[in-house]
C-alpha cells in the first residue's frame, strides 16, 4: 500500500498547480505554492485519509495563498521604506531576508491577539506610550492594559524560543 500523501501528491499535484496557475498567471509562483500546500498537509497529522481530496488541498491551498500574498504586502512595505532611506544603512541581502522573516512573524502574532491587545501593544511599543495614557484611550483600567501587555510579551517570547 502507497502511503497516503504520496498517492494524493500524484493524483492531484498537476491539478492543484492549475488551480494556482489560474489565480496566480504565475508558473513558478504556482509550483512553489503547490510545493507549500503539499508541505501544510504533510505536516498536519489528520492526513491519512482524504475522502474529498481536492476540497481539503483548495481549502490548504486558499490558506497558502493568503500567507503568500500577506508576506509580499510586508515585503513590499519593507522594501519601500528602504528606498526612502536609501544610503542610510547597509543591508545585506540575508539582513533583509530575516527583516522580512521577523515582520512576517510579528504580523501572524499581530492577527492572533484581540483589537484591545493588538491597540496596547501597538501603542505601548511603537507609540511608547505609558500605561495610563493607554488606559485613558481605551477606558479601561492600567491593571488590564498590564495584563494585556504580560499576555502579549509572554506570546512574543514563545515565539521566539
Amino acid at each position: 500500500m502507497t502511503d497516503p500523501i504520496h498517492h494524493l501528491y500524484r493524483e492531484h499535484h498537476s491539478w492543484l498547480y492549475q488551480w494556482l496557475k489560474r489565480r496566480l498567471s504565475n508558473s513558478e509562483d504556482a509550483a512553489d505554492l503547490a510545493q507549500d500546500t503539499f508541505l501544510r498537509i504533510l505536516k498536519r497529522k489528520e492526513h491519512l485519509h482524504f475522502e474529498q481530496p481536492r476540497a481539503i488541498l483548495t481549502t490548504v491551498a486558499r490558506g497558502v495563498l493568503v500567507n503568500w500574498y500577506q508576506r509580499r504586502e510586508i515585503e513590499k512595505a519593507y522594501l519601500e521604506t528602504l528606498q526612502i532611506h536609501a544610503g542610510r544603512y547597509e543591508i545585506t541581502p540575508e539582513q533583509k531576508l530575516q527583516a522580512i522573516e521577523s515582520l512576517c512573524l510579528i504580523s501572524q502574532l499581530l492577527n492572533q491577539l484581540s483589537d484591545r491587545q493588538r491597540q496596547t501593544f501597538i501603542w505601548s511599543q511603537l507609540e511608547g506610550l505609558t500605561q495610563q495614557q493607554i488606559a485613558e484611550r481605551l477606558g479601561v483600567s492600567t491593571r488590564t492594559v498590564m495584563r494585556d501587555l504580560v499576555s502579549v510579551l509572554s506570546r512574543c517570547l514563545s515565539v521566539i524560543e
